[in-house]
């Protein structure tokens, strides 16, 4: 093994930490088109507000002629499956072949050689020093010729995992996986009789060290799935440093540059270890199932999280607002009808509703992405180890049947994704953002934090030793702890405990558990109730028309400086009162961010609730300044020229995120001249050179604050040269 990658696996292990790179901004919602296009296709998706395309990076390989084509269409790109043979040779287009071909085939072997463990070595093998050195130096070469344009970011892999997507399989018994595994082992357990004592096993030394598979594990009776259960937490570890190595080598080339993967999966297998993978990439496109963008982005609100938007309609629109307001931060478009843009650059039916929904978004979305979520005084646990526990115990009595499963029945609902989904959806309906903890996070003191108030652990099963002990912690200081069931009956190896270590500790109220009724009210005030006994009371009520709390409307919070910025949607398309009652704890100026209008004082607020799209309100203690705008008002083709932006009087926010417009003589969109600026109370400056080939004529400068609601424009005279 490599020291390169020993390195990386003590830093996920919680032992070390390589330097971050510095990672540039993304102030504004981006709209990426996947499908290929000719130069006026992709010029007329430029005009329709997409902001990126695609470039085919296969292997390494770029052809000149794609990147011409984009430089003449004016469009920035990102570079697509640079390593996909190496993050995802079991999922990956091949020609004439089904994607899952060679997954399928290694099932089929297993059918007819069940006792060939050879079906379980992955090829290539995510510990492979030769295979980890080639894609280091693949992507390197690639960041390097590709640096001096800029790509939105490198994607490592389309629809990566360790075996076919989430599927359970048990990769990898390579040598290389094997070894790598006994020294990441060692600093799990003191020493070989620790592991033997955990294991139940007699191995004389490390190098004997061998897992138990899954057909071992459902053979067993005896409740302990160490053996087992450590393998898999192993190749969560080795996927999620094998991700990191492209990650570092990418930021070794370009400090500035971001790494992706694209089509994450549901919390899992396959590598899908939330609280290793998401701290493991720049940028992440996300399935969202099983609330995979909830917890990577809220393990990692540094995290870049995309969408990929297969259709359109009302009910697409719905999800579009919802996943801004959990933190996406744009969409990858897939266009597999061509309907979006016609060759000729002129827009098809999809382009202009795409157009629209996005001018929408972009109204807001900088504000959004320059303030932070209010993470409120409530923690929550995404525990990976009991998600393995539950997989077991589940799928125990099917024996060696298991193997039957493939990455679509991954995404079937259990008790573990229940729990969690129940207590998210409760809590967001209540307006209340949780605190996100992974099992490393609250190893390592996350709870000792005096402003958490209330921990929830949704189906909490499998906890470590570490984790009981902050748990305990928590409650002796007044610590309030929330389960669906009796947490920690199995250690963090899975390995069932003689008696229930949290027992009087964690309350299991009817309110927090998957089966309670979702649109109960008095669930809802109930739970309400609860919080605000244990000192961490929502910050608003929601009453529909009959007066009682409603259930079936999201509330999201930000905070930028002393502004709270509340955005209210429908949970569901359609499922809302169409007028809801809003109750702040305080009277405050609230400002309507999506229509124009002065402000209003109040502490509550009548809310005619749109069944699509929701009211995103700013609420200030003060008055919120506008902008002014000084500057040059004549300019000559090709000058570089400067604005200062500031601020009208004094603000109670940290930053104004502004929308800064420059418009040509025919009112259309300078967009390479155009973007977000972040303004706080000393200003700042907008500076853009002219293209040579600028218009004479009158153009505008267009300053938009949707916090405060207010614009101002200023003309700008390009000479005749």
């Amino acid at each position: 093994m490599t020291s390169r990658l020993a390195a990386a696996l003590l830093c996920l292990a919680g032992l070390a930490g390589p330097a971050a790179a510095e990672v540039q901004r993304w102030d504004d919602y981006q709209l990426i088109m996947w499908q290929d296009h000719p130069v006026a296709g992709m010029a007329g998706l430029a005009r329709l507000g997409f902001t990126g395309v695609k470039l085919r990076g296969t292997g390494g390989r770029i052809d000149p002629a794609d990147v011409s084509a984009r430089r003449e269409a004016g469009l920035p790109w990102f570079v697509e499956n640079i390593a996909t043979d190496f993050y995802a040779p079991y999922h990956r287009y091949t020609p004439g072949k089904p994607v899952t071909w060679l997954f399928d085939a290694a099932r089929a072997r297993r059918q007819q050689a069940p006792e060939d463990r050879g079906v379980f070595v992955r090829a290539p093998g995510l510990s492979d020093p030769a295979w980890l050195d080639a894609v280091r130096t693949r992507l390197a070469d690639v960041v390097r010729r590709q640096a001096p344009d800029r790509p939105l970011f490198y994607n490592l892999g389309d629809e990566t995992g360790i075996g076919d997507l989430a599927a359970n399989w048990d990769f990898d018994l390579s040598p290389a996986s094997l070894g790598a595994m006994r020294t990441w082992l060692r600093t799990q357990y003191p020493d070989l009789d620790a592991l033997n004592r955990q294991w139940g096993s007699r191995f004389a030394s490390w190098e004997a060290v061998v897992p138990d598979l899954t057909d071992d594990a459902v053979r067993r009776t005896d409740d302990n799935f160490s053996a087992w259960a450590d393998f898999k937490a192993w190749m969560d570890v080795a996927f999620a440093a094998a991700v990191r190595a492209g990650t570092e080598a990418v930021h070794r080339a370009d400090p500035a540059a971001l790494s992706a993967i694209e089509g994450a999966q549901v919390p899992g297998w396959g590598g899908y270890d939330y609280g290793r993978l998401a701290h493991a990439v720049d940028v992440m496109e996300i399935y969202d199932f099983g609330n995979a963008m909830d917890i990577a982005h809220g393990l990692n609100p540094a995290l870049i999280p995309l969408r990929t938007m297969f259709e359109t309609g009302l009910r697409v629109d719905h999800a579009a607002w919802r996943d801004l307001l959990r933190g996406g931060r744009g969409l990858i478009v897939w266009d597999e009808l061509n309907d979006t843009v016609q060759p000729d650059g002129e827009p098809g039916p999809r382009g202009r509703a795409l157009a629209a929904l996005v001018a929408g978004l972009r109204v807001v979305a900088p504000a959004l992405i320059a303030s932070r979520p209010a993470a409120g005084p409530v923690a929550m646990l995404y525990s990976q180890a009991s998600f393995r526990t539950r997989w077991m115990l589940d799928q125990r009595p099917r024996g060696a049947a298991w193997s039957d499963r493939d990455s679509e029945r991954e995404l079937d609902d259990n008790a573990w994704r229940a729990a969690r989904r129940q207590m998210v959806d409760r809590l967001t309906q209540l307006g209340v953002a949780p605190r996100w903890l992974s099992t490393e996070t609250l190893e390592g003191g996350a709870l000792r934090d005096e402003a958490t108030k209330v921990l929830m652990l949704p189906h909490a099963i499998a906890l470590s030793t570490a984790e009981i002990e902050e748990i305990k912690r928590f409650a002796a200081r007044g610590g309030t702890v929330l389960a669906d069931t009796e947490p920690g009956v199995f250690d963090g190896h899975s390995r069932r405990r003689a008696e229930s270590p949290l027992a009087g500790v964690a309350h299991m109220p009817q309110i927090v558990r998957p089966d309670a009724d979702p649109s109960s009210a008095t669930g809802l005030a109930g739970l309400a109730d609860l919080l605000a006994r244990a000192g961490a009371a929502p910050g608003l009520a929601m009453t529909g028309p009959d007066g009682l709390r409603v259930s079936n409307v999201e509330a999201h919070a930000f905070r930028n400086g002393g502004v709270l910025i509340l955005a209210l949607q429908a949970a569901v398309p359609w499922g809302a009162p169409g007028q809801l009652g809003v109750q702040l704890p305080a009277t405050r100026l609230i400002y309507d961010m999506r229509r124009a209008g002065g402000p209003r004082r109040a502490g509550r607020l009548d809310v005619a609730l749109d069944p699509i799209e929701p009211t995103i309100l700013a609420v200030s203690p003060l008055p919120l300044p506008g902008p002014v705008l000084s500057g040059p008002d004549r300019a000559q083709p090709g000058a570089q020229i400067n604005w200062h932006v500031g601020l009208d009087g004094p603000t109670p926010a940290e930053t104004h995120a502004m929308r800064v417009d420059l418009l040509d003589p025919a009112g259309g969109l300078a967009r390479p001249l155009s973007g977000v600026l972040r303004v706080g109370p000393g200003g700042a400056d907008w500076t853009v050179a002219l293209p040579e080939s600028a218009p004479a004529g009158r153009w505008t400068l267009r300053v938009a604050d949707s916090m405060a609601g207010r614009s101002v424009e200023r003309a700008l005279v390009v000479e005749t040269p």
